[in-house]
């Protein structure tokens, strides 16, 4: 009995160390139970931001302020959402790249480079004069132009011929010459641009000069005072080509009729030239000229063919020369720094029927929008 008794006392003073050595077996299945919770919120925030993109856009512009700063953690989940927006800036930057592709072409042309497109004369910068070969032959609408030939240096008689035009339209003009009152009214009118493929064709036609008998100065060269009227007509064409030339040409005929006996002329003319930029505001021009009366002599001191807008005397036909024809090269050198004025120098040597040269010069002045 006293052995039982002692140990069942042994065994209940190892009891409590029993005891102390059963828990840690209990404790270990509670730590493996806790992850088994912790997979649970990591698939409940999975359905949320699935859910929550769709409504947050849509709610959240309006009431944004107010609904953010409640639910702390959905903003972590929204977060997400802006990842959609970060695309679209990315689209956006390949517009910009494509913008200076187009900004650079246009510098090209600007710069002078070979090979510039057909829009390079419209992008023209302030200040540059239009190469003269480029130029229209004609006036803008409302400009009203004055211009003066003077043949001064030189073997036959001295040359004086002025022009006064206005343009009602880019097409049409009246003409007029004051010497020194008006004596003259002819219309103009061109058909085309002279950058076409055709060029320009002008017309223009109607009272060259009229003389009506009146004497200021003693010696006139005509021999017999009386009314005469001259008129004429011209078709001209000009053509502007390659990179600096232009082409003209023109055909004229001119008519005297007198009231007086045995004074009455007829006269044609037909002349060519061709001009070449040396500068954008500096041109030379050479070309041939033939003139010549029809059914009978040369009745005018001078025979001055309206020659409008034209550098240089392109015809030497006169009465006191000795004959009936003149063949004519005339030469001229333009300078136009602007478009509204330009001058020439002209030399026109004539070859036949007799040698002649005639120097002048020629001013052209041009006034825009005058009357609006």
């Amino acid at each position: 009995m006293l052995r039982w008794s002692a140990l069942s006392l042994a065994l209940l003073a190892q009891a409590p160390a029993l005891a102390q050595d059963q828990p840690p077996p209990a404790t270990t299945p509670a730590p493996a139970t806790d992850p088994a919770p912790a997979p649970a919120p990591s698939t409940d925030p999975a359905p949320a931001p699935s859910t929550d993109p769709a409504p947050t856009p849509s709610t959240d512009p309006a009431p944004g302020p107010p609904t953010d700063p409640a639910p702390g953690p959905t903003d972590a989940t929204a977060a997400p959402a802006p990842a959609p927006s970060s695309p679209a800036p990315s689209t956006s930057p390949p517009p910009p790249p494509a913008a200076p592709a187009p900004t650079s072409s246009p510098v090209d042309p600007a710069g002078g480079e070979p090979g510039v497109s057909a829009e390079v004369p419209a992008g023209r910068r302030l200040g540059d004069p239009v190469p003269l070969t480029r130029r229209e032959p004609g006036l803008a609408a409302g400009t009203l132009m004055v211009g003066a030939r003077y043949g001064l240096v030189g073997n036959g008689p001295t040359r004086f011929v002025d022009d006064v035009r206005y343009a009602f339209t880019d097409r049409f003009e009246l003409r007029t010459a004051l010497l020194p009152w008006p004596v003259s009214l002819m219309g103009r009118y061109r058909f085309g641009s002279a950058m076409d493929d055709l060029g320009a064709f002008v017309v223009d036609g109607g009272l060259s000069y009229f003389d009506a008998g009146v004497r200021i100065v003693p010696d006139t060269g005509e021999p017999n005072v009386g009314v005469r009227f001259h008129f004429e007509g011209v078709v001209s064409w000009q053509k502007a080509f390659a990179d600096r030339f232009a082409g003209f040409a023109s055909v004229r005929y001119r008519n005297r009729t007198s009231l007086l006996p045995d004074d009455d002329q007829n006269a044609v003319a037909v002349d060519a030239s061709v001009s070449y930029d040396l500068l954008d505001n500096l041109a030379v021009t050479g070309g041939l000229g033939v003139a010549s009366t029809i059914g009978g002599p040369v009745r005018e001191v001078v025979v001055n063919f309206t020659e409008t807008d034209r550098p240089g005397i392109s015809h030497l036909l006169a009465r006191d020369d000795g004959g009936e024809q003149s063949v004519t090269i005339p030469l001229s050198l333009t300078y136009g720094r602007v478009d509204t004025f330009d001058v020439d120098l002209f030399v026109t040597p004539r070859v036949f029927p007799e040698f002649g040269l005639l120097f002048g010069a020629g001013v052209r002045l041009r006034l825009e929008k005058i009357f609006g």
